[in-house]
């Protein structure tokens, strides 16, 4: 693939969903990248999964998704209390799936570098690939991880917690410990498995997201 990395950034550019990062909030949610609903409303965790966010959060009678309170909280603090203590960030700003993209034609760059994604997405207990596009491009995806992860904790320097959802946002969230050692000065809250498929309430190490969260006066 010619140019790559100029193709890469430019895909990440593209269908970039922004990280949501509020002042003073404690606690970082990590999740893996954007996908339908959050390309369509502009901010992460969008669909249900976000609504299965929200519900376990603030209780099960929750509606909205929880991306759409974080991004808007003067708008919704009322609702849902305390808001503000919670920032979003995706380890890829933009999907790596390409039913992410239906709704969207992609040229033949865009689509060669969404199905490499799409391959490190289900390959995350690699550090390294055979494949050296492959490697390339997760270069790309960490380095961009990192720095964007790196000014969220610069913006909102009261960030206490980082919590990793699902197997990939862990696995990518270690290899920039090994890269960032001021990473390390947070807590990690580790084994708390993405919110689809209703699996926040089925998971006994969602205990520690539990106690986090009453520990900050949510409960």
């Amino acid at each position: 693939m010619d140019n790559l990395s100029e193709i890469v950034e430019n895909y990440l550019n593209k269908y970039k969903v922004e990280d949501i990062i509020n002042q003073n909030s404690k606690i970082l949610f990590i999740l893996e990248s954007p996908h339908t609903q959050e390309i369509k409303q502009g901010y992460p965790v969008a669909g249900s999964s976000g609504i299965d966010m929200t519900k376990f959060i603030y209780g099960r009678e929750s509606k909205d998704p929880f991306g759409k309170i974080v991004s808007q909280i003067d708008k919704y603090n009322d609702l849902y209390p305390n808001l503000s203590e919670f920032s979003i960030l995706n380890v890829s700003s933009a999907p790596m799936q390409k039913e992410g993209l239906k709704a969207h034609e992609l040229d033949s760059g865009d689509g060669q570098v969404v199905a490499i994604l799409e391959k490190l997405r289900v390959n995350y207990k690699s550090k390294r690939h055979k494949n050296k596009d492959w490697n390339r491009i997760k270069s790309i995806l960490l380095e961009d991880f990192k720095q964007r992860l790196l000014l969220a904790l610069k913006q909102s320097s009261s960030i206490e917690y980082l919590v990793p959802c699902g197997r990939f946002a862990e696995a990518y969230l270690d290899l920039i410990k090994e890269l960032e050692m001021s990473i390390e000065e947070r807590k990690i809250i580790s084994e708390i498995p993405h919110p689809s498929f209703n699996q926040w309430f089925h998971y006994d190490s969602m205990e520690k997201l539990k106690r986090v969260l009453e520990e900050i006066g949510i409960s």
